[in-house]
């Protein structure tokens, strides 16, 4: 049952829609006896929708309903199409229906559209409960689970000092090595927790290559970056996407002196950000695969991250390098993401 509160200021009209309602075997009406006392039921919950009647938006009900936040679904009506109620809708994502006089003809459309924002309204707080239950869960278990691995990463630190026999140290090595791995797993489930949660932003991409490229040992390899004051709207994981290549470069590719990154336009004139070094390369037959998750048994997702926090933005990355000729990342950017000097790039 749909808990309803009609706002109608025509008796005639709204008498005749309360029986509709209530006959239809969905709805249990509520007439207010004042704007305050509907705006109050709906914050505390005990109303599922809000239906106003209302030939011309205005001061009367609309704008107190607005200002009151409230979350709950509200339905816009009115006898004929009034493009500026019309536009209250789409300005406060409301829903607008036109119901004629008499009521009963045109009444089937606005009971279907409120049956479906209260059940899409349902779902989504069904969907943010087990968002937020999930999100509980993971944080008490990574803590937890942290604190006791924090626990035998000390003593078996001690052994390591108190043990002389060169086998049981190697032993122990691989211990520490295993340690640090479950570590890293956890560190990574909790950054792909956290992707888009909070929403994209303009990113330079000077400052995100040179801030990803500072969190490695690059050994001497020279980093290119030539894209001047270009920016990408991504999540704010970005600079972790970036680090993900720059991982991948250092672990895959041998005999890498350079790391070039540029922009240019690809044969139907879309951005792409490339990111490319000189070293051997991939196989041909790894292109596809590398973007798999465990594909190259790294704890912090590798390629997979990389891809997941770009798709979050609509841009898609492939990797276009050839074995013996270097890797190559392309990184085609949807216009409307990217500015250059805070306007549409002419590059």
């Amino acid at each position: 049952m749909i808990s309803v509160i009609l706002l109608d200021e025509k008796p005639n009209r709204r008498t005749e829609l309360v029986q509709l309602l209530n006959n239809s075997g969905h709805f249990r009406v509520t007439i207010p006896p004042s704007l305050e006392f509907a705006i109050e039921k709906c914050q505390r919950g005990s109303a599922d929708a809000v239906i106003v009647l209302q030939d011309e938006p205005g001061p009367t009900g609309l704008t107190s309903l607005w200002s009151s936040n409230t979350e709950v679904p509200v339905i816009l009506a009115s006898g004929t199409f009034n493009p500026l109620l019309a536009e209250e809708r789409r300005a406060h994502h409301a829903r607008y229906v036109l119901l004629a006089e008499p009521v009963g003809a045109s009444f089937p459309a606005l009971e279907q559209v409120t049956v479906m924002a209260v059940d899409l309204h349902r779902a989504e707080q069904r969907v943010a409960f087990l968002k937020k239950k999930l999100e509980l869960v993971g944080s008490v278990t990574r803590h937890d689970v942290l604190n006791q691995l924090t626990v035998v990463m000390g003593y078996n630190e001690l052994l390591m000092m108190m043990i002389k026999d060169p086998t049981m140290k190697s032993y122990l090595e691989k211990t520490q090595g295993a340690i640090n791995r479950i570590h890293s797993q956890f560190q990574f489930a909790k950054e792909f927790q956290n992707l888009g949660i909070e929403p994209p932003c303009f990113q330079m991409i000077h400052s995100v290559v040179h801030h990803a490229g500072e969190n490695f040992d690059l050994k001497g390899i020279r980093v290119i970056e030539t894209c001047g004051n270009a920016a990408v709207c991504a999540d704010p994981l970005f600079e972790n996407a970036i680090a993900c290549l720059f991982g991948h470069t250092l672990s895959h590719s041998a005999n890498v002196t350079e790391i070039r990154v540029f922009l240019e336009r690809d044969g139907s004139g879309r951005m792409v950000l490339v990111f490319a070094d000189n070293g051997t390369g991939e196989l041909s037959a790894d292109k596809e695969r590398i973007f798999e998750y465990g594909h190259d048994k790294s704890a912090s997702g590798g390629l997979f991250f990389a891809r997941e926090i770009l798709a979050l933005t609509g841009i898609t990355i492939t990797y276009t390098g050839e074995s013996g000729k270097g890797a190559r990342f392309e990184m085609q950017i949807p216009e409307e993401r990217f500015q250059n000097e805070g306007k549409p790039s002419s590059v």
